[in-house]
């Protein structure tokens, strides 16, 4: 255990820095990370650094987990992320993991020159606040760019040309899931075989990742679920972090993987992922999941017939908004791919935790749920209405109303997007910002950012609120959203599949079903379930209960006859098939409509 007495991100922290003439030592880390606590008991627990540390600089803290808006300001690749900041927050020196005898040099040498080089230190100051203003500032948005199919092929090219046709997967050195980068293949493979013209390149893609990730070293295949990464190309020696984010991804790319391509290992693999997530990581109290397994590399160093007889790597019981909203999203594809019901409600009720104890009544959402007051000291404050939380929280919403599990979902859904829309807009008109930015706060957390995946959810999520809603100002945030990003889709590469996916979303006829009957009975929700079963990106499911004032008047104005209920309608962008109220057949036309 460290004996730096570390601070909490604060003003106040800063403001001391900045009456003492003291620059700061900022610590990022990890509750999962190895060589956090690596770093900890070799760096920060040696006497003489501690010493140093107390008499030159102010020490601060920060857990990536609860703060990501500060993490992805001043990460510098990985955990730990270990800087020295001006009293402003101005980045002077940053790097990772360093070990006690650099840590001895490196601190006097960077304060010497703190000290004693006031113009160096100004000028490299002020170089640092133009790198980041530059990579920050995005041009005016141009309204001419046209959302187009080129952003999907330019996704699909890079995948093809990162794809490791050796040991499957994308990249040739560390190997990461990259869980977009198979959906897109997924979307792109259901599609052709839609089409009468199977893929076989995607089916090889598919085939080579999805068996090097199963079989191979990022499995944990005594206790189940994934890790972070494996360190070589063939998916061995991996790093053994487990994250509640990473493992709700791939459970529900499984499940999805087994809907498209039938084969029961992936429903296998899934099967016991989900295990995982709802034994070793699960809240039965509180129906949530734990952020994180600690990296115990003993542990996971030893035979899988002796690890029963060594306690299991503790787990970080912290509920976090998005990671969370990721677990609902996978229990319902579970739902949707084999019909379980327990994961239906286990979702609900987790996504019912977030929305009573995480969501403010105007939408914004906070990014944790504190344990305890100490929680809050050590952290600083709980940041809330971070776009990746809002943006996950809308899409898990929308996957329950959709399952029928009622229109309060679309409701919750809608405030946390108008919220959004209303907050984290760059007023230039260039996407959205990851978090609210504020001219007075500390450092680098004035300027916003704009996180790729993050916005390419939040234009899917969106996408699909307008389909389900009508409100266009949904849709046209979305639009601006992609045209954002246009200019910079053709180097994004296989790293763009999010942003292709939700330009397929926006660009494919989309496939609404209406489910037309009373709320509940078990013959609406055979409807609904067979409206979700088979996969289809671009699906949107909308049950419609005639009994509810607003749903018979929405019901009213699509010109639906009076028919026996309940009946589904499948349309096409505009053009509805003839209704029908046989599950099996209903699940035939989601399938198969053009």
């Amino acid at each position: 255990m460290t004996d730096i007495a570390w601070r909490a991100w604060s003003d106040e922290a800063f403001t001391e820095a900045q009456q003492q003439n003291k620059p700061v030592l900022l610590s990022i880390v990890a509750p999962w990370c190895q060589f956090c606590r690596a770093m900890d008991e070799q760096t920060f627990s040696n006497e003489a650094i501690a010493q140093f540390v107390a008499d030159n600089l102010i020490p601060i803290r920060v857990d990536s987990d609860k703060r990501p808006d500060i993490n992805g300001r001043y990460t510098q690749g990985g955990w730990p992320t270990t800087c020295v900041l001006s009293p402003e927050g101005d980045l002077i020196w940053g790097g990772t993991f360093v070990p006690a005898d650099g840590m001895a040099q490196l601190l006097p040498q960077v304060l010497h020159a703190y000290r004693n080089d006031k113009q160096g230190m100004a000028n490299h100051i002020a170089q640092v606040r133009e790198q980041v203003q530059q990579q920050t500032t995005a041009p005016p948005l141009d309204t001419s760019l046209q959302v187009t199919s080129d952003i999907v092929r330019n996704a699909v090219l890079g995948g093809k040309q990162n794809f490791d046709f050796a040991f499957g997967g994308f990249g040739k050195e560390q190997k990461f899931p990259h869980v977009e980068a198979i959906e897109l293949c997924l979307e792109q493979y259901a599609a052709s075989i839609r089409g009468g013209e199977p893929d076989e390149d995607f089916a090889i893609m598919l085939e080579k990742t999805l068996s090097a990730i199963v079989s191979g070293d990022l499995h944990d295949q005594g206790a189940g679920g994934f890790f972070r990464y494996t360190q070589t190309p063939d998916w061995r020696a991996p790093q053994v972090e487990k994250i509640l984010e990473d493992n709700a991804l791939l459970a529900r790319t499984l499940a999805r993987a087994y809907q498209v391509l039938g084969d029961n290992r992936w429903k296998e693999a899934a099967e016991k992922t989900f295990t995982y997530l709802d034994t070793i990581l699960y809240d039965a109290n509180r129906g949530t999941w734990g952020g994180s397994q600690y990296a115990d590399a003993e542990y996971y160093a030893q035979p899988l017939a002796e690890r029963a007889d060594w306690n299991p790597p503790t787990v970080d019981p912290t509920v976090l908004a998005g990671p969370n909203a990721l677990a609902v999203r996978a229990h319902v594809s579970w739902w949707q791919v084999t019909g379980d019901t327990d994961a239906l409600a286990k979702a609900k009720r987790g996504f019912d935790f977030l929305a009573e104890n995480l969501l403010k009544p105007d939408g914004a959402l906070d990014r944790f749920l504190p344990e305890e007051d100490t929680d809050l000291t050590t952290v600083g404050r709980i940041p809330s209405g971070l776009l990746g939380d809002s943006a996950d929280y809308i899409a898990a919403a929308l996957d329950l109303y959709e399952a029928g599990q009622g229109v309060a979902y679309l409701d919750s859904a809608d405030l946390v997007a108008t919220w959004v829309r209303g907050h984290l807009e760059d007023p230039r008109g260039s996407a959205l910002f990851d978090s609210v930015t504020r001219p007075d706060a500390v450092g680098n957390l004035k300027v916003g950012t704009k996180d790729v995946p993050d916005n390419m959810q939040a234009a899917d999520a969106l996408l699909r609120l307008y389909l389900l809603t009508g409100d266009e100002e949904h849709a046209h945030l979305a639009q601006r959203i992609l045209q954002a990003f246009i200019p910079a889709s053709p180097q994004l590469g296989f790293f763009g599949s999010g942003f292709a996916l939700a330009a397929q979303r926006a660009i494919l006829p989309p496939i609404l079903v209406h489910v037309l009957g009373t709320e509940g009975t078990p013959e609406t929700q055979a409807l609904i379930a067979a409206a979700n079963k088979p996969y289809r990106y671009e699906r949107a499911v909308q049950p419609l209960d005639p009994a509810n004032a607003d749903d018979a008047e929405h019901i009213e104005s699509l010109g639906y006859a009076p028919a026996r209920l309940p009946v589904a309608y499948v349309c096409v962008a505009t053009r509805c098939l003839e209704p029908t109220s046989d599950p099996a057949a209903l699940s035939e036309l989601v399938k198969t409509a053009f």
